[in-house]
């Protein structure tokens, strides 16, 4: 029962948050863009980033 209290007042929390967020965005006269999700392209470059850069850390253990 303590549990679902607590859980409860975490909800409550969360959406108090967003609508001061609104109040925040409305008086400070900006609007709430949702984040579009991320470009294949985008999705690439990042995965062969971490590639060439694992590779590299790989290479300079590999010569000790």
């Amino acid at each position: 029962m303590n549990d679902e209290r607590k859980f409860k007042e975490v909800i409550h929390t969360i959406k108090g948050a967003e609508k001061d967020k609104d109040k925040f965005l409305k008086a400070s006269r900006l609007e709430r863009r949702e984040r579009k999700p991320m470009d294949f392209e985008d999705l690439v470059m990042v995965l062969f980033f971490i590639t060439v850069w694992l590779a590299m850390i790989l290479f300079f253990i590999g010569t000790r």
